[in-house]
């Protein structure tokens, strides 16, 4: 019986082998196929998503230190906050949370209605997830579509005058972030920080 336990250990052993390989070879054939309408060849499955339109650069008419790309220009216009504000439950003025300092690259399809999230909170980034209404922030979501479907950059740092989309804003953030009461606090404590630990470390070493 001994002399038979490494016998079947090793007959398992390739058996399990075999049904991998079987099964890997059968994988091999199969074809991922994107459930979201939104991403890949989902025009050839369904009739009603348009095909994607690659927008190639072209020069532009006019010529701003503002423009970050030699897309065409946006086609925007005033657009009220999507979630108003109760009478009564007035809030002031808020700074929005920096979700990101580059902006987002996406494919918009046009004329569907998209919720851009203008308090930094929202984890669906950089759409809103309604996180805005259990929390103390005066920013409410903007909603927005496209004449003409392509992919557009979306800001991120929340600062963009030309919101949602980016005009180069996080460039100037990014550039004087440090000069900001804030920055400079953030700056100073994270040097203390890791000057603390080197401190700490060089004793422990020592």
């Amino acid at each position: 019986n001994q002399e038979s336990r490494p016998n079947l250990f090793f007959l398992f052993i390739f058996t399990l082998s075999q049904k991998m390989a079987s099964i890997l070879r059968k994988a091999a054939k199969y074809r991922r196929i994107s459930t979201i309408l939104e991403e890949g060849e989902a025009h050839l499955r369904d009739p009603y998503t348009p095909p994607p339109q690659i927008l190639k650069p072209v020069p532009r008419e006019t010529k701003s230190p503002d423009d970050v790309t030699n897309f065409p220009q946006y086609q925007t216009i005033p657009i009220p906050e999507a979630i108003p504000y109760r009478e009564g439950y007035y809030r002031p003025a808020s700074v929005p949370l920096v979700q990101g300092y580059w902006p987002y690259n996406l494919y918009l399809h046009k004329g569907k209605v998209y919720h851009w999230c203008s308090c930094g909170i929202s984890s669906n980034a950089p759409w809103c997830d309604s996180l805005c209404n259990f929390l103390v922030t005066r920013n409410r979501p903007m909603y927005f579509n496209v004449n003409e479907s392509g992919y557009y950059k979306i800001c991120q740092c929340k600062h963009s005058a030309n919101a949602p989309f980016c005009n180069g804003t996080h460039r100037l953030y990014l550039r004087n972030y440090i000069s900001t009461p804030k920055g400079t606090y953030e700056f100073g404590g994270i040097c203390v920080f890791w000057i603390g630990w080197a401190y700490i470390l060089w004793n422990l070493h020592s």
